[in-house]
């Protein structure tokens, strides 16, 4: 009996539907606030209101900074601000890129794996834009999650790619991402450009020392 070829379209991968539908559901319910749909009082201040509560400020940073105080309210947010978007378009564009660089990250790392890449990454870049970023800014949305997946990528490419070459070709992705993104940052300003690239440089280093067999290698050493 011979065996049916695999589909063209694999399923996605746990971790990347958790993290897909979970920055939908919440931009959803946002959403559904601002436009009068949900019969609650202030459900139009709700995008307001969770900006405040997930967002990374620098003043806040510093204060944790100079006071030795670390309340695990305002940790989380280091993990909270990439579920919170200005708008719907910005949170589409983030689950479309999560989707299609999740799925090729996850399904040779693991989800679990590429889960905790990406909150320590994105940690990592929200408290780099505390440390730069103005007193009044806030930082929130899934980009650096966009740079950090890139920055997975890349760590893959750099070990799977047979030439140099090939390696060129595969890096040319997270190149592009980059450089679009600093022109932007060029043009309109502001530190939050900052977040993405640590992001991306932090994910790219932690997908080389988490890779599978990590153990192994240590064990031999």
């Amino acid at each position: 009996m011979n065996t049916p070829p695999a589909p063209i379209l694999s399923p996605l991968p746990w971790g990347v539907w958790l993290l897909a539908l979970t920055i939908g559901a919440v931009e959803l319910v946002l959403w559904a606030g601002a436009h009068g749909l949900v019969n609650a009082v202030g459900a139009a201040g709700w995008r307001a209101q969770a900006m405040a509560w997930a967002g990374v400020n620098p003043a806040l940073q510093g204060w944790m900074l100079d006071t030795g105080q670390t309340p695990l309210r305002h940790l989380s947010r280091y993990v909270a601000f990439g579920f919170v978007h200005m708008g719907p378009v910005q949170a589409l564009l983030v689950v479309v890129i999560i989707a299609a660089l999740g799925k090729y990250c996850a399904e040779r790392l693991g989800s679990a794996r590429v889960l905790l890449i990406l909150a320590l990454a994105q940690a990592a870049g929200g408290a780099a834009f505390g440390m730069v970023g103005d007193a009044g800014a806030w930082l929130v949305g899934g980009y650096p999650l966009i740079f950090a997946l890139a920055g997975i990528y890349a760590a893959l490419a750099r070990d799977m790619a047979p030439d140099r070459r090939a390696l060129l070709l595969a890096l040319a992705l997270p190149l592009v991402l980059l450089i679009a993104r600093l022109t932007l940052a060029a043009i309109m300003g502001g530190m939050d450009w900052v977040a993405d690239v640590v992001a991306c440089a932090t994910a790219f280093a932690l997908a080389i020392a988490l890779r599978p067999g990590l153990l192994v290698r240590l064990r031999r050493r």
